[in-house]
Order: C-alpha cells, then structure tokens, then sequence
C-alpha cells in the first residue's frame, strides 16, 4: 500500500496545520530512522538550495525520528534512486517547470509502492487526474491532466482563490471525478 499525502499549499507560512503536514513526514514510516527524496522540479534551480534547506530544516524540526535526505534532479535521477528511500516529497512551484517531465514518468506509480509520496500544492496536482492551476500568474482558465494516479481533481490554495466558482465548473464540466479543494496549510491523506 502506498500513502498519499497531498497539501494544499504554502507550507513555509507558520501554522500550527503546517507543523502537523512537517510531523506527519516522519509518523507515515514504521523504522527507526526515515529516508527522503526530493523533488523540486517545479522551481528554478538557482532555488533549490535555499528550499532544500527551508524544507529539511521544518521537517527535522517536526520530525520524531532521525531523517535523511538526498534531492532528485529529474525523473530519471528519481528512477535510479527511489528504491533506497521511504518517501518521495515534491515541493509546489511552477507548472511550467514540472509538466513537462511528466512525459517521462512511466512507471512512476509502480515504483512508490509501499512508500510515501508528500505533495504540496504542485505535487498535489501531479498525482491528481486533473487540476486548475490555483495562482494568478498561472493558466486559470485550462484543466490540465496529471500523471493520474488518484481519482481525483484537486484544487489548492483553496482558500484564497477568486474564482471558486469558475474553476469548479470547469472540472465538473467533462469529468464526474470528485473534488478535492485544499485550503493553504491544509492536508489529507489517501492510501491506495
């Protein structure tokens, strides 16, 4: 069984919810010392020191349990190293940067099995079927299609949206598929 946890998104802001997304990193593996990957495919890279950092240090800050850490650089780096890691976690950004590698993600499902995946905002929406894009300097208007491992159309940053309205007719328009609205610093968990 594998285990989804999908956040909704602004995880750096503090929040008594973002310390339990932070925590619950550690909780969702059943050994002594844990093992994370991560992906920070969806930010210029001239970032992902700054946010390697950022994130490790929230969640060591959380943790329950000693954690180690190693980033992915892309899919194909993924492939070759998820096998020694216990969770996957793709940190949120931009749908530019991150859509186009989900070409190269055959078999991306299969290789998670008993593992974690943690996705914020971004990383919700990959493993979705499909999403709307929640920020205003991105398409607001388009449905994209993610790698479809949960049955699920999701939408972040929930809280804060403008369009609401617009964006839940236009899921509901070609698809039955539920909804998943996620608030900023909120999260859930799904096990499949």
């Amino acid at each position: 069984m594998t285990t989804y946890v999908l956040h909704g998104g602004a995880s750096s802001k503090p929040h008594p919810s973002n310390d339990a997304f932070f925590e619950a990193f550690t909780q969702q593996v059943d050994k002594p010392e844990v093992s994370m990957l991560l992906a920070l495919w969806s930010r210029n890279r001239d970032q992902w020191d700054r946010l390697f950092e950022r994130d490790t240090a929230a969640i060591k800050a959380q943790a329950t349990k000693p954690v180690r850490f190693d980033i992915a650089t892309d899919p194909e780096d993924y492939f070759k190293k998820i096998a020694s890691f216990d969770i996957f976690y793709v940190l949120g950004g931009k749908s530019e940067l991150i859509e186009p590698l989900f070409s190269e993600m055959a078999g991306f499902k299969e290789s998670l099995a008993g593992k974690v995946y943690i996705g914020n905002s971004m990383g919700a929406f990959m493993v979705s079927e499909r999403y709307v894009l929640s920020m205003e300097d991105q398409d607001a208007s388009e449905v994209h299609q993610g790698l479809g491992i949960l049955p699920i159309q999701t939408l972040c940053h929930w809280d804060i949206e403008e369009k609401q309205e617009q964006k839940l007719a236009l899921l509901s328009q070609d698809s039955d598929l539920p909804i998943l609205t996620l608030n900023e610093a909120e999260f859930v968990t799904f096990y499949q």
